[in-house]
C-alpha cells in the first residue's frame, strides 16, 4: 500500500510556529503548507507566537499569541521568557482543552525564537499525534546547529552528556551555552525525555546521525525533503552573466564574510540579498559589496537573473538550503560549502560545485575560473534547471508527503 493511502485524513491540522509570516525559509514553509492543506479541504488552525499582524486568511482559524522575538527584547526579559513562555503555554493549553479531537494533528515547526519550550507543557497530552519539523536541530542540540562556533567545526558531541555540558561552542559566550542547555532540559522535560512525540520530519536523510545522538529512534524519524519553485520560470542565461549573488541571512553561520572576501580577492562584484545583524562587518570585509535588503520573491528573482553564480559558503553543515537550490532551478550554478548536507549531490547532479570555502584562496579561484568557463556554466545552468526536481519536491509532493505522515500518526494512534 502506498504511504498517501495509509489512514484517513486528519479531521484538522494545527501547525504551530514562532512567526506568523515568511521571515525564512522555514516560516515561508509554513505558509506554503497552510495553502497546501486548504487546497485539500483540511480544516487547518494556525497558532502563531508573534502579533500575526501581516497574516489575512480567512478560511484559517488563526490564534496570534502576540510575543516578542527573544532578539527584540531586553536581555533580562529574554533571559527569563525564553526559558518558558507562560502565555505561549497557557493559550495552546486552553485551546487543546476546548477543541482538541482523536481526529486533530498537531505539527510544530519552530519554538526557539518566540514558544520557547513551554509549548511542549501544553502539547504534552497529544504527544502521540504530535509532529515535529527539522528545519533545524534545536529538537536535540542545545544551540541548535551541532557546531561549535569559537572552533569554526561541526560538533559530534552527544547533547548534554558531560563532554557537550563543558563545550563551549556557543557563537555568544558560554553563559548562553548554560541557558541553552537549561532550555534544551525544559524541552526534554516537558516532553517525557525529550521524545514524546510522534515523528521528527527531517529536511534530508543526512540530518539522522544528529537526531539520532539526541535520543531520537530510527521508527521516528522521516525525511520529508523540502519543496522548491524556481524563482525563474525562463532559464537565467547564467553563461552570459557576470557577478556573484549571496541570498539569506548576512551573519558568521552562514559564511557572508566569505563571500565578501572571496568576491574582493577574485575581482569580482557581489550583491547581498537578506538582512543580519553583521552586514556592517561583511561590508568591511568588501566595501564594493553591494547590499539589496530583503526582498520578496520577485525581488530575489531580479538579483539571479544577473548572476553568474550564486553562493552559500556556511561555516556549519547547512541541513538543506532552499536558496542554494531555488538558484539552481532557476539555472544559475552555485558554489556551496561541502560541509552542506546537500553539496555532494549538487556536484554529482552537475548542478555547481561543492568546495571548502572556508579557505578563500579555493573559494576565490572557483568563482574566477567559473567567470572565464562559459561552456562549464552553461552546461551547469542547463542542468539544474531541467533536473533540480531529482533533489527537492514541488509544494504539491512535499504537502502530499507530510499529509502522508498525519494519516500514518493517526493510525498509530488510534491503536
Amino acid at each position: 500500500m502506498e504511504p498517501s493511502k495509509i489512514g484517513s485524513s486528519p479531521e484538522r491540522v494545527v501547525l504551530l510556529h514562532d512567526y506568523s509570516e515568511a521571515l525564512g525559509g522555514a516560516s515561508y514553509l509554513v505558509q506554503v503548507l497552510i495553502g497546501e492543506l486548504r487546497r485539500r479541504g483540511i480544516a487547518t488552525t494556525f497558532i502563531a507566537g508573534d502579533s500575526g499582524a501581516r497574516f489575512d486568511r480567512s478560511d484559517v482559524e488563526f490564534l496570534p499569541l502576540h510575543g516578542t522575538a527573544l532578539l527584540e527584547r531586553s536581555k533580562l526579559s529574554a533571559l527569563t521568557c525564553g526559558l518558558y513562555n507562560h502565555r505561549a503555554y497557557a493559550q495552546t493549553r486552553d485551546w487543546i482543552a476546548r477543541n482538541d479531537t482523536p481526529g486533530t494533528v498537531y505539527h510544530l515547526h519552530g519554538w526557539s525564537k518566540i514558544l520557547t519550550p513551554g509549548i511542549f507543557a501544553a502539547l504534552r497530552k497529544v504527544g502521540d499525534r504530535l509532529i515535529l519539523h527539522g528545519h533545524d536541530y534545536f529538537n536535540g542540540c542545545p544551540n541548535g546547529a551541532f557546531f561549535d562556533y569559537p572552533r569554526d567545526r561541526d560538533c559530534t558531541l552527544t547533547p548534554l552528556g558531560s563532554a557537550c555540558l563543558k563545550s563551549r561552542c556557543d557563537k555568544t559566550s558560554h553563559a548562553q551555552k548554560i541557558w541553552r542547555v537549561g532550555r534544551e532540559v525544559l524541552r526534554r522535560g516537558f516532553q517525557q525525555c525529550g521524545a514524546h512525540a510522534a515523528r521528527l520530519l527531517m529536511i534530508h536523510p543526512g540530518q539522522e546521525a544528529q537526531f539520532r545522538l539526541s535520543g531520537w529512534t530510527a521508527e521516528r524519524l522521516r525525511a520529508v525533503r523540502n519543496p522548491v519553485s524556481p524563482l525563474s520560470a525562463d532559464r537565467v542565461p547564467a553563461e552570459a552573466n557576470r557577478g556573484i549573488v549571496f541570498i539569506g541571512r548576512i551573519s558568521a553561520e552562514k559564511g557572508a564574510d566569505l563571500a565578501a572576501r572571496a568576491a574582493l580577492r577574485s575581482n569580482l562584484p557581489i550583491t547581498f540579498v537578506g538582512e543580519g545583524s553583521e552586514i556592517e562587518q561583511v561590508r568591511t570585509c568588501n566595501p564594493d559589496a553591494i547590499f539589496l535588503g530583503r526582498q520578496d520573491r520577485a525581488g530575489v528573482a531580479r538579483a539571479l537573473s544577473s548572476a553568474r553564480v550564486a553562493v552559500m559558503p556556511s561555516r556549519w553543515s547547512e541541513p538543506f538550503g532552499l536558496v542554494a537550490l531555488e538558484a539552481v532551478a532557476s539555472g544559475v550554478p552555485v558554489v556551496v560549502s561541502d560541509r552542506a548536507l546537500v553539496a555532494p549531490e549538487i556536484a554529482q547532479a552537475g548542478f555547481g560545485l561543492a568546495v571548502d570555502t572556508a579557505d578563500l584562496d579555493t573559494f576565490a579561484g572557483v568563482l574566477t575560473a567559473l567567470h572565464r568557463d562559459n561552456h562549464a556554466v552553461e552546461a551547469m545552468s542547463r542542468a539544474g534547471h531541467a533536473d533540480y526536481r531529482s533533489l527537492c519536491n514541488s509544494e504539491e509532493t512535499w504537502a502530499d508527503e507530510v499529509v502522508s505522515q498525519y494519516r500514518q500518526v493517526l493510525t498509530e494512534a488510534s491503536h
